[in-house]
């Protein structure tokens, strides 16, 4: 008998919930229909019974549940303002207590929520930025949000630094700045928008790194962090501003490159090298950087870095890494301005005899001329290099010489 009325309960219980399933995916149906429409007012209404009446249906009535609180936050006077966000973040509060291993975001949204609407108090927006740093870093994606978050760190490090450890502020620093160099690479469409929230943080830190403290720091925490890519890069980004030629520049740098091999550990590594006086070793590692760079206009300015150190002591190389350069950017006409200077600058070099010195000038004049082509606001620049060369080509006029073959590391013909 027991065993009959527990058949018989399980029975109706599943038939109670597969039809309060049914009814609350007809809701979720309505609501979105509403907002549509644009039938705000009745998505509202909706909003209010299905958050009560399924809570745990599924997340998507919670993120409708959001554009409908959004916009009443967005028609809301100023002094409902504060009460609509409050909806909106017992919105969140439900989301996460239903849903706890959702990927929304919740803290952050909580956050900008309070920051796009300057309502609620510090210490809630300080909480909200401080679990979404830590609980849900990989969804911590707002640059408004993150440089924030920072801001606010450092204020509340220089209004106690007394009781707080200037490690803690960098290793802060690092974290932070981890996260932005992470989110640019996910996100490169607002790398520029990153790049700026790095700029902002590191105009905080100006005055608190100094090249004593940030070698000292990274003395101490090296041997803790050697596998710890997120310490590493902005550690080494920090040391390649002021401790260029210092031993625990290329230590921290050579350690990222181990754990991570990528286009800025081979360009620190680069940085440190020509900064000791290895040249060799530094052209070796900006090559490495120019091929694992992803971005083009990236590759572009490395290979002009390596044919800026070799234009006086090898301008073959020189030119191939300028040419290199062209190839990932040919829209900058400063490239052209540089090799027209490299052949002129070698007429002593190649030029053996007057021909050939008249064509390498020639050369110079004809490659000045090209970065008008491309850039034309280097005219004026272009049109006064190439009149001095030229002024420098003595032309026989009994001359029957037409092309002129220039050899040594320019082998090219050159038309008069």
């Amino acid at each position: 008998m027991k065993t009959k009325l527990l058949i018989l309960f399980v029975i109706v219980f599943s038939s109670f919930a597969n039809a309060q399933e049914a009814k609350c995916g007809e809701k979720e149906i309505q609501l979105k229909k509403y907002l549509a429409d644009s039938e705000n007012k009745k998505a509202l209404e909706l909003w209010e019974d299905i958050k009560v009446s399924c809570p745990s249906f599924s997340e998507k009535i919670y993120i409708l549940g959001n554009r409908v609180l959004q916009y009443q936050i967005e028609i809301a006077d100023a002094k409902d303002k504060e009460s609509k966000v409050n909806d909106l973040i017992l919105l969140y509060d439900q989301f996460d207590k239903y849903f706890p291993n959702n990927k929304n975001g919740n803290y952050e949204k909580r956050a900008l929520a309070l920051l796009k609407n300057k309502v609620g108090k510090p210490e809630d927006l300080i909480f909200y930025l401080n679990q979404a740093f830590e609980k849900e870093k990989e969804t911590f994606f707002n640059s408004q949000a993150i440089y924030t978050y920072f801001e606010m760190y450092f204020t509340h490090y220089k209004e106690h630094k007394s009781i707080i450890p200037l490690n803690e502020l960098l290793d802060k620093y690092c974290a932070v700045s981890s996260l932005i160099s992470e989110n640019s690479r996910k996100f490169p469409f607002k790398k520029e928008e990153y790049n700026r929230v790095s700029l902002g943080i590191d105009l905080l830190m100006q005055n608190v790194i100094t090249k004593e403290n940030i070698i000292s720091y990274s003395q101490k925490k090296l041997e803790d962090n050697n596998s710890d890519f997120t310490w590493l890069e902005p550690t080494s980004k920090s040391l390649s501003v002021l401790c260029k030629n210092n031993p625990v520049f290329g230590s921290v740098a050579a350690k990222l490159d181990e754990v991570k091999p990528s286009s800025s550990s081979a360009y620190y590594l680069a940085t440190y090298n020509l900064n000791i006086g290895n040249q060799d070793k530094a052209i070796e590692f900006f090559k490495k950087s120019a091929e694992l760079a992803k971005d083009s206009l990236e590759k572009a300015t490395i290979y002009y870095s390596i044919a800026t150190i070799l234009s006086n002591s090898d301008k073959a190389t020189a030119e191939k890494m300028l040419l290199n350069a062209l190839a990932s950017n040919p829209n900058n006409g400063r490239y052209y301005i540089f090799l027209a200077n490299l052949y002129a600058n070698s007429v002593n070099d190649c030029g053996t005899n007057q021909n050939e010195r008249n064509a390498i000038f020639k050369l110079a004049s004809n490659t000045a001329l090209k970065a008008v082509e491309v850039e034309p606001r280097l005219k004026l620049t272009a049109d006064s290099m190439s009149a001095e060369y030229l002024k420098k080509v003595l032309v026989d006029t009994d001359s029957k010489v037409k092309t002129v073959k220039i050899g040594c590391w320019i082998q090219q013909t050159i038309k008069f």
